[in-house]
């Protein structure tokens, strides 16, 4: 384990660099930014639809989009931070399916811990599943899930430690 800060970090440029896969993130966006960036890849009934299930009073720290219904249309998966609501140190993550490119279905919210940075939750939308990263302080969680039947499944889940004693030796 003496190597897992530099693995993980590969590992998350690599699934960057690989094709057909959709990712995007960014730090703090606010809500009209992040409406105005999908604005490009979504109906403008898509938009619409979707302003109404969000707060507006958010903070926007990733976003991934991509097919993890397997119905051939692109999903959608969110992390926000309602500036009255989230707790400290963490972020709601929502996971929206997509109904015939007309509108998404709020398929489930979850909040999520990080341990120093937001972008610690983060996305990849591969091959019919969405996987979500985050950490705490002592370890790294790689989830997989997939939409089925109207309902997010957990496919797989990895856990790395952290030895902040090796880190970068």
């Amino acid at each position: 384990m003496k190597y897992t800060k530099t693995i993980l970090l590969s590992l998350l440029f690599a699934l960057l660099f690989i094709p057909n896969t959709r990712i995007s993130a960014q730090d703090e966006m606010d809500f009209e930014l992040f409406m105005g960036m999908m604005s490009e890849s979504i109906s403008e009934q898509q938009l619409d639809e979707l302003s109404y299930m969000l707060p507006m009073k958010i903070k926007v720290t990733g976003y991934a989009h991509g097919d993890f219904s397997f119905d051939g249309e692109n999903d959608l998966v969110i992390a926000i931070r309602d500036t009255k609501k989230t707790p400290k140190n963490t972020v709601d993550v929502y996971f929206f399916e997509n109904i015939a490119n007309q509108s998404y279905k709020l398929v489930k919210k979850q909040n999520y811990k990080y341990y120093e940075i937001s972008l610690e939750v983060s996305f990849l939308v591969k091959e019919g599943k969405c996987y979500v990263t985050n950490r705490d302080d002592n370890n790294w969680y790689f989830t997989g899930y997939r939409i089925d039947e109207e309902q997010l499944v957990q496919d797989e889940k990895e856990i790395f430690p952290i030895e902040f004693e090796n880190a970068g030796n």
